[in-house]
């Protein structure tokens, strides 16, 4: 039995869904909730696979990611939200969830389909494939959302897709954490910054829009 391959793939299995419930939701607070737990899994993963290995370099990521991805950003994003009386949702995102959800999942069936038929044979790893398809699913919110904060989940997606893919087959390679330490405070500055500059394009419900909450 396979001990270390059943944790890559169970895990990586609950880090897709979080990228499928991240497509399907509207409302930003849950949004937030899903890439806070999508981040914990991954911190989770980091940190079986570095008592494995016994890599430093594994562990150090895995605290960084639970503090930075999983803790602090999460916390910076809900501060955004936190003077609106109603909770941020998206302009017209009741019409759209449905055809967020069947993309995701279309998206995420076609990635994994590029991905064996390209990519499997060199990245034989397990899980590789889930980091690809969670590296589409994050360029597809990037793509298709308006709302600014969900674009920085997106972003943070795509953090979470490399880190998860270094970790399994690029973990060896020079400046590995010195890269993910970038992106993440490339990350912390993005949102501390960029959004608190920029408040009035987080679009939070108007009055002509708020009977949308009533879906």
């Amino acid at each position: 039995m396979d001990l270390s391959g059943d944790v890559t793939a169970l895990v990586g299995a609950g880090i897709l869904l979080t990228a499928l419930y991240l497509q399907a939701e509207s409302f930003v607070n849950p949004v937030i909730d899903g890439i806070a737990l999508q981040s914990l899994l991954l911190a989770g993963l980091l940190a079986w696979l570095a008592y494995r290995e016994g890599s430093l370099d594994l562990a150090l990521l895995a605290a960084i990611t639970l503090a930075v991805r999983g803790l602090l950003i999460p916390y910076v994003l809900r501060h955004q939200i936190r003077s609106y009386r109603w909770r941020v949702r998206e302009r017209l995102a009741a019409h759209r969830v449905t055809g967020h959800a069947l993309a995701a999942v279309a998206v995420a069936i076609g990635a994994w389909f590029i991905f064996q038929e390209t990519l499997a044979a060199a990245f034989p790893q397990p899980g590789a494939g889930l980091a690809f398809v969670l590296l589409a699913e994050g360029l597809l919110m990037l793509a298709t959302r308006t709302n600014t904060l969900v674009q920085v989940v997106g972003y943070l997606e795509e953090e979470n897709a490399i880190v998860y893919a270094g970790a399994l087959f690029a973990k060896g390679l020079p400046l590995f954490v010195e890269v993910v330490v970038f992106l993440d405070v490339l990350g912390v500055v993005l949102v501390s910054v960029i959004l608190s500059a920029q408040r009035t394009v987080i679009g939070s419900p108007e009055e002509t829009h708020l009977e949308e909450l009533a879906g």
